[in-house]
């Protein structure tokens, strides 16, 4: 028998009692983000780790951590996760290619919907405004760019995009390829969806962007220069759409800001979402337990 620590809040029932069943001590599933200063008082001498994606999984970590011999990453996001640390360690890796991408698209539209229409704190131009016709611009065409590209041709709307790699299939159906300065001056809707931490927009960028505009940040923890964000927010009623996937020391530090729209919640949490993720917890589980046997 394995003992198993779980870290992720996100774990169905039914994938608990698959896993509780597999430890050989009780197994204590969380009911929010752990904070990170308790991970390694959690783990003890577990020799498996169930982390989400907001834990850090540092060279740290696992000096305080020895008995670790597999971390299963329950999402997709490998930004926190040292891999050249769990490589030279020889600990066994895995986690799960996009599960919630149309969840995640489904979030921001009903958040982009609000804003048009005015049905929460902040309105976005006078009058009850549609989505068809409007321009937006997504930068990274990965699985998310793509959920929300996909919605964004559904409702109507002049969609382009910017990608380090041509992206010709969506090119075919009418999403235009632009250049990034071309992209943030035609757009009224900027959507980020770049990898983890990594910065896409600095002062240059910001101050290319209409005014009036919107930003919705599609990726996780801070995508951009945080200065020139703040400055860049502040004027113009220019507008901010987040969730928690960027951070709670982000949410913190955000949530009081003017026109800023950031609820405590995950795009991608929803029950259909934590079960597509949940099947594959188990399967990587499984898959790592086989190969030890």
């Amino acid at each position: 028998m394995h003992k198993i620590a779980v870290f992720d809040y996100r774990v169905t029932p039914e994938a608990q009692k698959q896993i509780s069943a597999l430890s050989s001590d009780e197994v204590i599933f969380p009911t929010e983000i752990y904070p990170e200063t308790d991970l390694i008082a959690r783990t003890g001498d577990a020799d498996i780790v169930l982390i989400s994606p907001w834990d850090k999984i540092t060279k740290e970590y696992l000096d305080a951590c020895p008995s670790i011999k597999y971390v299963n990453l329950c999402g997709t996001s490998t930004a926190n996760i040292d891999l050249d640390e769990l490589k030279k360690r020889r600990i066994a890796f895995s986690n799960i290619v996009s599960h919630d991408k149309e969840a995640v698209a489904e979030f921001y539209f009903m958040q982009l919907v609000s804003l048009a229409r005015g049905l929460e704190k902040y309105k976005w131009r006078s009058g009850q405004r549609e989505l068809k016709g409007k321009c937006i611009g997504i930068i990274g065409l990965g699985s998310v760019g793509q959920a929300i590209a996909h919605l964004a041709l559904a409702y109507k709307m002049r969609t382009s995009y910017f990608s380090p790699h041509r992206k010709q299939s969506w090119e075919d159906l009418g999403v235009e390829y632009l250049e990034m300065p071309e992209l943030l001056s035609k757009n009224e809707i900027v959507v980020v969806c770049a990898p983890t931490n990594v910065v896409v927009l600095d002062e240059a960028e910001f101050s290319a962007m209409k005014p009036g505009s919107v930003l919705v940040q599609a990726s996780g923890g801070t995508p951009f220069n945080k200065p020139a964000f703040f400055d860049w927010v502040k004027r113009d009623n220019n507008i901010a759409i987040f969730e928690l996937s960027a951070g709670e020391r982000n949410f913190q530090e955000y949530k009081d800001l003017p026109n800023i729209v950031f609820p405590r919640t995950v795009a991608g949490d929803t029950y259909e979402a934590n079960e597509r993720r949940a099947k594959r917890i188990i399967e990587n589980l499984n898959n790592y337990l086989a190969s030890v046997v």
